[in-house]
């Protein structure tokens, strides 16, 4: 997702913001371009006026490997002496503009400046080749790598780590290292990393390197905005030998008898999303109702009318609803007893995943809002219902909006999902804008499914801010489906 000042993008997040990217029209060809020119910006100021020896480059088959292909061509073309060491058993590189970029090169570089290490017992033979006085480019990985390491790129990773007589500089990533994961074999030692768009380094991994972020054209509207490449990247994927519950349980409390279906919709969109195990407590004049919605519903009954604070205390005490999301609030009614249950609920001690909807929304004064930094907290409202929570009157400006949600977000602790033509969520310290949907969506009940979309990404992740904009994504990009279809 989208950073806050000083946040450290993880490889998940650049691959993701990538991909937005690429849907703006900004093709691969473009961006490997620009990188491969500030990389060898960046070398040049590293070396200096007396440096007279082989700039090598090592190269894997990917986007990388491309980018140093790229930068490798400008310092050619400047005078400077590269050669090349590709590595790999492979004959031709995994993009089309990786191996355009290859082609490119062969044209200018002399065939005895390439080199290719495609077995282990090849690396001490090629490096004795190239000689000692050189600038090594590291260009393996970068974000590349998922996964062990494989040969001969672990070997020769090891190797290099015992080469203190040469000076190594990193583009985007020392290869095989990872801000998330300690992978046990990357690069230790680089004289300097050329981080790429955004910083990935966490603090302190290098303190001895000099760590350098250059922008290479990735616009502000793809970061800001949610995309597909959030998906694809961040959307919980049901393992293969994954059994019940672990791909979510969700707990709905809700309903009414004028409001029998809302719980079942939110029910069906946490179904929809991938969550095993839904459970709705509701009134129990309506329970078998809301049980007709769909088989799979765990109905619990509540009291005969409405949901009461004994109610949520029976619930609690529910073994079946350990490691649950909750949902509070689908078509609840709004009464002096419905606020003290949903008092009740934010008062439990144990902090809980939790989404607050509709009806709640309605209930909520400051003495609830205290409680929301006890638990991992997302509100949805729209317009009006924030202007109600909070006494503040949204202007229609999606800016300064954005910044006042942002800042009320920061106040209570919680996520803030506000609904509109373009959706605004924001944990106070980032912010991320949804446009996906579509006008039909205006209908009752939308936001009843967006709730439930929203609790079953959350039962999984744990991550508020996370499932906030993936579930605002899925929602509205089913509404434009719908109507398409």
């Amino acid at each position: 997702m989208n950073s806050d000042s000083g946040e450290v993008f993880t490889n998940k997040m650049t691959r993701a913001l990538e991909d937005n990217v690429f849907v703006t029209g900004v093709t691969i060809f473009e961006m490997m371009e620009t990188a491969g020119l500030v990389i060898s910006e960046e070398i040049e100021s590293f070396v200096n006026s007396e440096f007279d020896g082989d700039i090598v480059f090592l190269v894997g088959f990917g986007n990388n490997g491309g980018d140093g292909l790229v930068a490798s061509r400008y310092l050619q073309e400047k005078g400077f002496n590269c050669q090349i060491v590709v590595v790999g058993n492979k004959t031709k590189f995994n993009s089309s503009a990786s191996q355009e970029n290859y082609i490119k090169l062969k044209k200018i570089l002399p065939a005895e400046n390439w080199y290719q290490i495609r077995e282990v017992n090849e690396i001490e033979d090629i490096f004795e080749k190239i000689g000692k006085k050189v600038l090594l480019i590291d260009c393996l990985f970068g974000i590349g790598i998922q996964g062990e390491m494989r040969e001969p790129y672990n070997s020769l990773v090891n190797f290099l780590n015992q080469k203190l007589d040469m000076d190594i500089i990193s583009a985007d990533l020392p290869s095989g290292y990872d801000s998330e994961v300690d992978t046990g074999v990357f690069i230790r030692n680089p004289k300097k990393i050329v981080c790429l768009g955004r910083n990935k380094i966490a603090p302190n991994a290098f303190p001895d390197t000099e760590i350098v972020v250059r922008n290479i054209g990735i616009q502000t509207e793809a970061e800001k905005f949610i995309g597909l490449g959030d998906l694809k990247w961040f959307y919980p994927v049901r393992k293969k030998d994954s059994h019940k519950r672990q791909n979510g349980v969700v707990t709905i409390i809700g309903g009414s008898k004028d409001y029998i279906g809302a719980p079942a919709l939110a029910g069906m969109g946490a179904f929809r999303t991938g969550a095993d195990l839904i459970f709705i407590l509701t009134p129990s004049n309506i329970r078998n109702t809301v049980a007709s919605y769909k088989p799979d519903f765990i109905t619990m009954s509540a009291n005969e009318n409405e949901i009461s604070p004994s109610d949520i205390q029976k619930l609690f005490s529910h073994p079946r609803i350990e490691g649950s999301s909750f949902v509070i609030g689908p078509g609840m009614m709004n009464t002096q007893n419905t606020r003290k249950t949903l008092l009740e609920f934010l008062e439990s001690e144990e902090r809980r995943e939790i989404v607050i909807d509709a009806s709640a929304l309605s209930m909520m004064d400051e003495e609830h809002l205290k409680l929301l930094k006890n638990h991992n907290t997302i509100l949805t409202p729209h317009r009006g219902e924030f202007k109600s929570i909070f006494g503040i009157k949204l202007s229609g400006i999606i800016e300064e909006d954005a910044d006042i949600v942002a800042e009320t977000a920061l106040k209570w602790q919680t996520v803030i999902l506000l609904k509109g033509k373009t959706d605004i969520i924001s944990n106070g310290k980032k912010t991320k804008f949804n446009d996906t949907g579509h006008p039909g969506m205006t209908v009752g009940g939308t936001g009843d499914v967006l709730t439930g979309i929203v609790a079953s990404l959350l039962a999984v992740n744990k991550d508020p801010f996370l499932s906030s904009c993936l579930g605002s994504y899925i929602s509205g990009s089913a509404g434009e489906l719908a109507a398409k279809s």
